[in-house]
């Protein structure tokens, strides 16, 4: 893929999490599952780990240093 076609594929899966996120914030396990499945793919195309995002956002779990763990 061209850079170019990376960046719009990006966008394309993150529109989609941002309009999952109702779902996602209500607990639905389909759209958690989904919205999990989009941050995967995003994470492949962007070439980065776990928390980091290709704008430069960090993710909760990374920006108060818990990990995510409970």
């Amino acid at each position: 893929m061209r850079p170019e076609e990376v960046r719009r594929e990006i966008l394309r899966l993150e529109e989609r999490r941002l309009r999952l996120a109702p779902a996602v914030m209500g607990g639905d396990p389909v759209a958690v599952e989904e919205d999990r499945r989009f941050e995967e793919r995003i994470r492949e195309l962007a070439g980065t780990g776990r928390g980091s995002h290709p704008d430069g956002a960090i993710e909760p779990e990374r920006r108060d240093d818990t990990g995510g763990a409970a």
